[in-house]
């Protein structure tokens, strides 16, 4: 059967089944209830919160914060040729509907360009991140999870030696000053030979080593280059604050070339708020898209364990969307911040900002309370928007990128050198459209890869009771499809099931499935330059 017969098989089915669950499907809940299915044409409903100003929205911002408004949406003149500095604000836990609902960030698409597809490495902060700094799929920097007890977490990280090989210490060969100010790895510096350990690579550092109180926001110890120094819980000593302090201070201060890595704890659970914040978002209403406390068609052993939320649950989700608002108003006070710091000193013409996460966040979709770990859109679709010399203002590119590819797309715009074993690749071609579109000379990757390796503990700051099994993961423009490892297979159609609601596995065509199994395979066990071969495989990219 030929693959344009195979997409017509599978469209059939995805086209039957979505007719079912938008019309005539109701689904008995557990508890005796019953859900009516979603209509298609339910969109999501946004949250709608006041518009602060950095530092004026009730309280007291630390001194030296930017106060200003945040800046509006300049145009930003010049070519990617100009830029010779980066800055990636990393956000924790940050999913697009959230993003989305805070005016500040939604507003950065109209000044930048939005990559739609942005998939992570792996739903879970640490492997995440480590992808991030090493440039590879997680079954190849092995640190699978977020602490050593599973096989991950700095420890892990530090053991591999991978801190003496990663993007750091590549931009810094360049001549670059690097500087990160925030989170790094989970459970640093646990085995270090001391709590004022800086990693290699670093020209100026500031990381909390206190654990949990670091996730709260206050009462935390700060390593700022070495030296340690306690905070306490008036408003001044929010982590958020202090942070953007020492970052704006390195982007005023730093010769050129520079790379900032700016990673906020925000809005990871607790949701960190600052008191200025604390009143904000009263109103809002927690998003009910059509996944919302709903029963999908044909779902995996593991999600059926959920029962449909009762209203007292959903209460709390309710209390939980505010408090997320809230927190993600602080990472665009950073924004604003960094922005301001860079028209002041001049540096805006020939610096790209980044913004976006190490992974997503679900609140009631499917019936799953709150949580990631999960290959599903809410956690593994994360926000990434790019503004600067060279970047189009306004455009959505729709091609599949990954954390992967942030290594060498930096190494490219910053003339270093990449290691040839990076399993990503550099976006330069989707920013000068030479790539990414069927008529393009150069043709894109097909698909990218989304994989859990480890199951959490109770130790673990992201520990789940319940959780899917070990899964890898592939998305392609058109098809979603998850593996796990009790055998158990989801395929959603993408272009007629956005919400992944629709499981078409046991009635696709066997063989598209098998095409897709064996470009998941191969990129489940690539490693460099084979990782650019698998991503490319067209029987399963439409």
């Amino acid at each position: 059967m030929t693959l344009r017969r195979q997409i017509s098989v599978a469209v059939t089915a995805s086209v039957t089944a979505l007719a079912v669950v938008a019309g005539t499907f109701a689904i008995s809940a557990l508890g005796g209830s019953t859900l009516g299915a979603a209509s298609a044409a339910e969109t999501l409903i946004p949250a709608v919160g006041a518009r602060p100003t950095f530092g004026v929205a009730g309280g007291t911002p630390q001194e030296g914060l930017v106060t200003a408004q945040a800046p509006a949406a300049p145009t930003v003149t010049g070519s990617l040729a100009d830029i010779r500095n980066v800055i990636i604000v990393l956000a924790d836990d940050l999913d697009w509907t959230t993003f989305d609902s805070v005016p500040r960030l939604a507003a950065l698409k109209d000044q930048g360009t939005t990559f739609v597809n942005y998939v992570a490495t792996d739903p879970v902060c640490c492997p995440s991140r480590a992808s991030l700094l090493r440039g590879q799929y997680v079954h190849n920097h092995k640190v699978i999870s977020n602490t050593k007890a599973t096989e991950g977490g700095w420890p892990t990280y530090y053991a591999n030696g991978d801190e003496a090989d990663s993007l750091p210490i590549w931009l810094q060969a360049t001549g670059a000053s690097t500087g990160l100010f925030g989170k790094y790895l989970n459970e640093y510096p646990d085995g270090a030979p001391s709590n004022a350990y800086v990693p290699p690579g670093w020209t100026r550092w500031a990381s909390p080593i206190s654990g949990e109180p670091s996730y709260a926001g206050y009462n935390y110890v700060l390593n700022r280059n070495g030296v340690l120094k306690r905070y306490g819980s008036a408003p001044k000593d929010f982590l958020n604050d202090v942070l953007t302090v020492d970052a704006v201070d390195f982007v005023k201060t730093s010769t050129e070339p520079f790379f900032l890595l700016f990673s906020t704890f925000n809005p990871h659970h607790p949701f960190p708020v600052a008191k200025r914040h604390a009143k904000l978002y009263s109103d809002a209403v927690l998003p009910k898209s059509p996944a919302f406390n709903r029963f999908g068609y044909d779902e995996p052993t593991w999600m059926r364990a959920f029962p449909v939320m009762r209203q007292p649950r959903i209460n709390a989700l309710e209390r939980m969307w505010k408090k997320r608002l809230r927190s993600t108003e602080s990472v665009a006070d950073s924004v604003d911040a960094l922005i301001a710091a860079l028209d002041a000193s001049g540096r805006r013409g020939d610096t790209l900002i980044m913004v976006t996460s190490d992974n997503g966040y679900h609140l009631g979709m499917r019936r799953m309370p709150r949580g990631k770990r999960t290959p599903y859109r809410e956690d593994a679709l994360l926000p990434m928007v790019l503004i600067g010399p060279g970047i189009p203002q306004g455009l959505t590119i729709d091609a599949m990128t990954s954390t992967v590819d942030i290594a060498p797309t930096l190494l490219e715009l910053m003339k270093g050198t990449a290691p040839p074993w990076l399993d990503g690749r550099s976006w330069i071609p989707l920013l000068t459209g030479e790539s990414g579109k069927p008529e393009s000379p150069q043709p894109w990757r097909t698909g990218v890869l989304t994989e859990s390796l480890s199951i959490s503990d109770p130790n673990d700051p992201d520990f789940e009771r319940y959780q899917p099994p070990r899964f890898k993961a592939l998305r392609t423009n058109r098809w979603f499809y998850v593996t796990y490892e009790n055998g158990e297979v989801e395929l959603y159609d993408r272009s007629f099931d956005p919400y992944e609601m629709v499981n078409l596995a046991s009635r696709a065509d066997p063989a598209l499935l098998q095409a897709l199994q064996e470009q998941t395979q191969a990129l489940a066990s690539c490693a460099g330059p084979t990782c650019r071969e698998a991503d490319s495989l067209t029987s399963a990219g439409s």
